[in-house]
């Protein structure tokens, strides 16, 4: 009885073989085999339809290539780690949109002096700053890199009572042109 059973499964496996094309020859499928030209009659050796079938006349399978061209490189970060790398990108990436006429946020077509402190939220590691325009009456959340002011300031730290903003100043009288750093100091509550 399993003799017969396991003789059914043997043949069984090798119907399903056949019909799925697999022939066990390399590189032969099923649908190769329908464009191959008919083999010679069993029983003779070496009519004249008795070819050989050269290799040259097989189709060649196809070869696929990467072309990374226009496409990001996957093992490339999202986002810069190094924080020099990072700012410096920042920077240069400012000066090209500010220089080019590139857009300009509310908090820099405004006098930093037009700007009140309001509030500051936050812990050692990382601090919110709300100021309000006093003309248009708009608040604006401030994080250190913030741009503010028409003069290209920067916020550089964001202490418990006060900013500190940074302005790069080019000095045009000298013909060495020379970057000056001017530091301005918002308190959250003025002295009166």
């Amino acid at each position: 009885m399993m003799r017969r059973h396991f003789i059914s499964v043997v043949m069984g496996g090798i119907l399903v073989l056949l019909l799925a094309g697999g022939t066990g020859a390399p590189g032969l499928r099923a649908a190769d085999l329908k464009t191959l030209p008919p083999a010679a009659p069993a029983g003779g050796s070496g009519g004249p339809l008795a070819k050989p079938i050269p290799a040259a006349a097989l189709p060649p399978a196809p070869t696929y290539e990467y072309n990374a061209a226009g496409k990001p490189d996957p093992f490339q970060p999202f986002m810069e780690t190094d924080p020099a790398l990072k700012t410096k990108k920042e920077e240069n990436l400012i000066k090209k949109t500010v220089g080019k006429g590139g857009p300009i946020s509310p908090l820099q077509q405004v006098d930093i002096e037009q700007l009140r402190l309001v509030g500051i939220a936050g812990n050692d590691h990382g601090r919110t700053a709300i100021v309000e325009d006093g003309v248009a009456k708009k608040h604006y959340p401030l994080f250190v890199g913030t741009y503010i002011g028409m003069n290209g300031g920067r916020i550089v730290s964001i202490q418990p009572d006060r900013l500190i903003i940074e302005e790069r100043l080019q000095d045009q009288t000298k013909k060495a042109k020379k970057t000056k750093v001017r530091r301005i100091t918002v308190m959250l509550h003025k002295e009166q």
